[in-house]
C-alpha cells in the first residue's frame, strides 16, 4: 500500500465581485455658503479630522470665510497651544489640546516649522508671537508670527536686541519684553536690562533701558494684573507699571518661588510643586491662599507646571512626571476670602518624554 497520497485538487477561488463605487456624498453638491454655514458650526476641536476627508475640507478647515461665519454664530472659542521640546535642549514644536468627548490629548501641528528654544510666547486674537530664544544656540532677535486659524508662521520685524528667556507679557495691544540673557556665554548669568515694546498695530519697535532693574539677576516668570507687569526674579519680585514706568518691589508676593502662573479675576494662581497645592495671590489685599477642594484630584509626584487661564475663568494646569498630564480647574472665591477649586478633568494629554516651555490661550 503506497503512502503517497495523490495531491489533492485545488479549489479555485470564487470570482471576486466587483466593487461598486459608492456614490458620492449629497454634502459635495451644496452650494458654497451653505457647506461653510454648516462647517461653522462644528467645533474646532473636530476641524483635523475633517482636514483629512479631502482637500475641499482641508482648505476649508483653515479659510478666511469660515471663521467669519463661525464668529457670525457667536460659535468662538478659546484653544491652548503648547510649546514642547524634546529634551529642553531641542527646537520647539507646537501642539494644540484636542478635546473630543471624554478624551483629551496633545495634537502636533506638523504643518509648523521648529522654533527658537527659550524663545517667550504670548497671543494676541488668534495669533501667537513667539520672540527671541536660541538657534542652534545663538541667541537671536527674530519674531514670527502664527496665525493659528491657518496655522502658518510669518516673519515680522527684529527686535532691536537679541534676548533669550526674558519675560514677556501683552498690555492694550502691546508686547512688553523685558530682560533676559543678551549672551551666548553664561546665559542664566547674564541677563539684560533692556525693555522692549513692540506695538502690534503700527509693527514697531522700541527699545529703553532700565539701570535702575538689578543686574546679574535673570526674570523667572511674569503675569499681567490690572494692566500692571508682575515679573520674578530669584532674589525679589517687582511690579511694573508702563503707565507711569514705576517699579516696585513686593515682598509679599516673593514670598512664594511662584512661577509659570495664570490669572483668573484679578488673583495670580500657580502650583506649588513642593506644598503639592495651587496657590493664588491677591495683590488687593496682598495676602496668599490656597486653593481648598483638591486634594487626592491631581496626580502627585509632579516636578513641574505650568497654568494658563482660558475659556471664562477656567484653568488648565499642565503637570510634568513620566508624562504630561492636563487638569482643567473651576475656582470660585467665597466669602470671608477662601478659594475653592472644582477639577473638571485630569487626563494624560502626552506620553514620553517631553518638556512643555509654554502654553497661550488663543481666540479662534
Amino acid at each position: 500500500m503506497s503512502l503517497i497520497r495523490s495531491p489533492k485538487k485545488q479549489q479555485q477561488p470564487p470570482p471576486e465581485e466587483e466593487e461598486e463605487e459608492e456614490p458620492p456624498s449629497p454634502i459635495s453638491f451644496l452650494p458654497e455658503e451653505i457647506f461653510i454655514d454648516i462647517i461653522a458650526r462644528v467645533p474646532r476641536s473636530y476641524h483635523h479630522t475633517l482636514s483629512q476627508v479631502s482637500k475641499r475640507f482641508r482648505s476649508l478647515v483653515t479659510s478666511p470665510e469660515l471663521y467669519e461665519r463661525r464668529s457670525f454664530f457667536g460659535n468662538v472659542e478659546q484653544c491652548l497651544y503648547v510649546a514642547i521640546s524634546k529634551d529642553q535642549t531641542s527646537d520647539i514644536h507646537w501642539f494644540t489640546l484636542s478635546r473630543k468627548g471624554n478624551e483629551n490629548r496633545l495634537v502636533h501641528v506638523s504643518s509648523l516649522p521648529p522654533m527658537p528654544l527659550h524663545g517667550s510666547y504670548v497671543s494676541i486674537g488668534s495669533n501667537i508671537f513667539v520672540i527671541g530664544g536660541f538657534c542652534d544656540w545663538k541667541i537671536t532677535s527674530s519674531v514670527t508670527l502664527i496665525d493659528c486659524r491657518s496655522h502658518v508662521a510669518q516673519s515680522l520685524p527684529d527686535m532691536p536686541k537679541a534676548v533669550a528667556y526674558s519675560v514677556t507679557e501683552v498690555i492694550d495691544k502691546k508686547i512688553y519684553v523685558i530682560g533676559g540673557s543678551d549672551t551666548r556665554r553664561s546665559p542664566m548669568k547674564s541677563p539684560s536690562r533692556s525693555l522692549m515694546v513692540f506695538d502690534t498695530e503700527i509693527v514697531s519697535w522700541k527699545l529703553k533701558m532700565r539701570p535702575d532693574w538689578e543686574l546679574g539677576k535673570r526674570w523667572f516668570s511674569s503675569v499681567v494684573i490690572d494692566g500692571k507687569i508682575y515679573m520674578r526674579t530669584y532674589y525679589n519680585s517687582f511690579v511694573y507699571d508702563p503707565r507711569d514706568k514705576s517699579c516696585d518691589r513686593d515682598e509679599v508676593l516673593h514670598s512664594k518661588e511662584w512661577c509659570n502662573a495664570c490669572v483668573i479675576d484679578d488673583v495670580l494662581y500657580y502650583y506649588d510643586v513642593k506644598g503639592k497645592c495651587i496657590r493664588g495671590y491677591d495683590p488687593k489685599v496682598r495676602v496668599w491662599g490656597v486653593v481648598k477642594g483638591l486634594d487626592g484630584l491631581l496626580p502627585e509626584g509632579c516636578c513641574w507646571s505650568n497654568a494658563v487661564s482660558y475659556n471664562d475663568g477656567k484653568m488648565a494646569l499642565f503637570l510634568q512626571k513620566d508624562e504630561i498630564w492636563c487638569a482643567e480647574i473651576t475656582v470660585e472665591k467665597r466669602e470671608g476670602g477662601e478659594i475653592w477649586g472644582k477639577v473638571e478633568w485630569c487626563d494624560v494629554v502626552l506620553g514620553g518624554n517631553f518638556h512643555i516651555m509654554g502654553c497661550v490661550a488663543v481666540t479662534v
